[in-house]
């Protein structure tokens, strides 16, 4: 089960690193990157990469060392390691992880079939193949073929896609175009400022604590090697999301009237050679599939780990527990079909990375923060942080597909679990001490 979830824990730091930053550098920094940069300009293009650039570094520096001291196979096993089992807290980081990884798994399909789309193939044939791809590496190989390929991927993109905007902004000058005013537009334009909170805000602080990231720094063979990978991994993200951005500001000035979801695919095909256009598109292309098997992966892990052991079979370890590994093969299988069939309902990309992660991240992520920092954290103060964080998220969630204006949800519930957290543990007698060395291993 360790060999399928988290590569033995013998992943080093290159590769460490390369894997994190696989797990941003897909759909959303590439593909939606460039499509808001032809919309909105360079920088505000660049606001998810930020967000998850700078939520890798600060999950190296601060949070992934501790957590991975724990040896944990999700997240909330280090809730269990400091406050103990509870049914609830499993039950509820299972549902609501549920819709957060399927929605990150459905913008990674919805990439790919941007991105074959502009070469002419049906959208749905192109999601479809590109599935039966992520479905056979997640259930084949495990989170060490996701690791291995996702390195030779983002070497190709380091290469690639500024290879890609440097090509654009040539062709722009020799339009006659000023380079400078791709660069013009304001890093926040008037009107933006809650799309900067929508984009930033969600992976700044929450990298540390999502399924996918958590498995790979997991991987890592030591604490030191967790945060490195960590570090490297936020680095890499925001470079190659300006690079992405640039390239579709620039192809937009160049190709004035483009399709903004298509322009990545299409810039770099008419301005590259085409060899070299095969390539990096190509590598674009696996690296969103490749994040979609870890994807995948964590979902098995958390139907495994949070449901099957930890709500179903609490007074076990994993290792105790033989069909563990079969369900998130199959979670794995089901996942993949369902994805592609939510696929064809859905058309923006961002917005399914973002809001199918409220009701998970509104709700665990203080608590989960607290289990690590807030010495004076309580049981029935995390449970209160999740309770409100959790009516909060969700109810942006389910409002964002009525008409509701949720760029702020996310936000204003990790405000008022925090208040929660604070206020409950304050008034309770009852303290959890603090995970010591001696207490580390789940």
């Amino acid at each position: 089960m360790d060999d399928f979830l988290v590569a033995g824990r013998n992943v080093g730091l290159v590769v460490g690193g390369f894997s994190i930053a696989s797990v941003q550098i897909g759909a959303g920094i590439i593909v939606g990157g460039a499509t808001d940069g032809s919309q909105f300009g360079v920088w505000p293009g660049m606001y998810y990469a930020i967000g998850c650039g700078l939520g890798c570094i600060i999950a190296g520096i601060f949070i992934a060392g501790r957590m991975r001291e724990v040896e944990g196979v999700v997240p909330m096993d280090y809730f269990e390691a400091r406050f103990g089992k509870y049914k609830v807290v499993r039950g509820w980081a299972w549902l609501s992880n549920v819709p957060s990884m399927l929605g990150i798994f459905i913008s990674q399909l919805l990439a790919c079939g941007s991105i074959l789309s502009a070469f002419g193939l049906p959208f749905s044939g192109s999601v479809i193949i590109c599935a039966v791809v992520i479905l056979v590496s997640a259930v084949m190989g495990g989170m060490w073929s996701v690791a291995i390929g996702n390195t030779i991927q983002i070497i190709i993109i380091m290469v690639g896609i500024p290879v890609a905007a440097i090509a654009a902004l040539v062709t722009l000058n020799n339009n006659g175009v000023p380079v400078g005013e791709v660069f013009a537009i304001p890093f926040i334009p008037d009107g933006l400022f809650s799309k900067f909170i929508y984009k930033v805000t969600p992976m700044l602080v929450s990298i540390s604590v999502s399924y996918d990231a958590f498995l790979r720094y997991q991987a890592a063979k030591d604490v030191k090697t967790a945060k490195g990978a960590c570090i490297l991994g936020g680095v890499i993200t925001i470079v190659v999301g300006f690079a992405a951005s640039l390239v579709g500001a620039a192809g937009q000035a160049v190709f004035p009237g483009s399709d903004h979801s298509s322009i990545f695919a299409f810039t770099v095909s008419e301005l590259l050679n085409p060899v070299l256009a095969a390539v990096v598109v190509t590598a674009v292309l696996a690296a969103a599939m490749s994040s979609g098997s870890g994807l995948l992966i964590g979902l098995g892990g958390s139907f495994s780990a949070d449901l099957y052991r930890g709500v179903m079979h609490p007074d076990k370890e994993m290792s105790e527990l033989p069909k563990a590994k079969v369900i998130a093969k199959v979670t794995v299988v089901v996942a993949c079909i369902v994805g592609v069939l939510l696929s064809f309902k859905i058309d923006n990309l961002l917005d399914a990375i973002i809001l199918f992660n409220y009701p998970y991240m509104g709700s665990v992520l203080v608590p989960l923060l607290g289990a690590v920092f807030y010495k004076g954290a309580t049981v029935k103060g995390c449970f209160a942080a999740m309770g409100v964080g959790a009516v909060i998220g969700t109810g942006a969630f389910i409002g964002s597909f009525i008409g509701m204006n949720a760029d702020l949800g996310l936000f204003v519930a990790y405000l008022g679990s925090l208040i929660a957290l604070v206020a409950v543990s304050s008034f309770d007698s009852k303290k959890c001490p603090m995970i010591t060395k001696r207490s580390k291993q789940v």
